[in-house]
């Protein structure tokens, strides 16, 4: 399914322009993720300080990725950009509920003629740190990793000190 035309995704963030660029993209948000790979622009919204609902970042949408499993086993995502640019939009938070809002760029007064787009390094790919993983974080993790269902996952544990 292609992406519709200015569509996007404003996320209320705490995480920093430079934190956002250094990682690729926005992280760690519950979200549906067929709308949000099917969204092409990620506008971020300040949800912290002095700018605290001002949208200070547009960047466009190159993926979605499974970022994390929360501590009750659920996913959290990154949304990936491949360019970025800094805006400075007050007052664009709607005081939603869900700190994920699909939009779009036009109601969000997001004029793209005027952004001065840089490109956004891939970060390195590392193996994450695994600290505290439940048996129940293990079996959704391995069941998102190779498509099946968690009923099809068996753990076995043996511990010994």
């Amino acid at each position: 399914m292609a992406a519709i035309e200015n569509s996007a995704i404003q996320t209320y963030t705490s995480n920093s322009f430079e934190e956002i660029v250094r990682q690729g993209g926005d992280f760690d948000w519950y979200l549906n993720v067929n709308r949000a790979k099917n969204c092409q622009y990620l506008v971020c919204c300040s949800s912290v300080g002095s700018n605290r609902g001002c949208n200070f970042l547009v960047g466009k949408i190159n993926g979605v990725e499974l970022s994390k499993l929360d501590d009750k086993g659920k996913n959290r995502y990154v949304i990936k950009i491949s360019e970025v640019a800094a805006i400075n939009v007050s007052d664009r938070w709607g005081g939603y509920q869900n700190p994920v809002h699909y939009t779009n760029l036009t109601d969000m007064g997001i004029e793209l003629s005027a952004v001065k787009w840089q490109k956004v390094a891939t970060p390195e790919q590392s193996l994450p740190t695994v600290l505290d993983l439940t048996i129940a974080q293990a079996k959704a993790g391995l069941a998102h990793h190779y498509g099946v269902p968690e009923s099809n996952i068996e753990i076995e544990i043996i511990i010994k000190g």
